[in-house]
């Protein structure tokens, strides 16, 4: 019966691959559509927007690419494994709706503060999610056997940074985190949306120390 099950898994897989590179590829098309419905009324706007997408952009680009780095190298499929993925697949479809209420004006002026706040935390809350799969896949792979000493110091690694990162999402939906803004050239940053810079930052820091090492070594 185990092994049947096995089997079963094993032949999902590829299902679920090809799932999640149509759900990714959708939440970076409804992104694109979401820039377009709303035209800008200036320049600041314009820029706003631009780099708005850019970040949306990346996070996705970053943990698609991250996926399919973990399920090149997993080589032992679990129910577990299956369902972390789907609830990182949910994570994903709805990342465009809810950075959408971040980015969008709100429909009526009095609402704007707590639809923003709210939606920055859920926000948080879905990036968080995002990082802790990945941390998932990565000690996924790390329990494998016959795994080389050095792919499983690479993914241990890439673990603790998305660790770093999830917790930093999550620290983020502190209220202090909210109420305080920081000044950067023309634009007004909120401390929560500063620290959403850094996290990310945290794992691109820790690729390229390993990705040196690994070639010095």
């Amino acid at each position: 019966m185990a092994a049947k099950e096995r089997t079963r898994l094993r032949d999902l897989i590829p299902e679920v691959e090809n799932l999640a590179d149509m759900i990714f590829g959708l939440a970076l098309s409804i992104g694109s559509l979401i820039l377009v419905s709303t035209p800008p009324t200036n320049s600041r706007q314009i820029l706003e927007d631009v780099i708005a997408f850019a970040y949306g952009f990346i996070i996705l680009v970053a943990i698609w690419q991250a996926f399919s780095q973990h399920m090149l190298v997993i080589k032992v499929e679990t129910k577990g494994l299956l369902w972390v993925t789907y609830l990182m697949l949910f994570l994903v479809a709805i990342e465009p709706y809810l950075f959408n209420l971040i980015t969008a004006p709100p429909p009526t002026a009095t609402s704007v503060e707590k639809i923003d706040e709210l939606a920055s935390m859920l926000y948080a809350t879905d990036l968080a999610g995002l990082m802790f799969a990945l941390a998932f896949f990565s000690r996924a792979v790390m329990n494998q056997e016959r795994v080389e000493d050095e792919l499983r110091r690479l993914f241990r690694g890439r673990r603790n940074a998305y660790l770093l990162a999830g917790a930093g999402f999550v620290i983020s939906m502190l209220p202090f985190f909210w109420s305080i803004s920081i000044s950067i050239s023309i634009f007004d940053l909120r401390l929560r949306f500063l620290i959403w810079i850094v996290a990310p930052l945290l794992i691109l820091t820790n690729r390229l120390i390993r990705g040196r090492r690994m070639r010095l070594g």
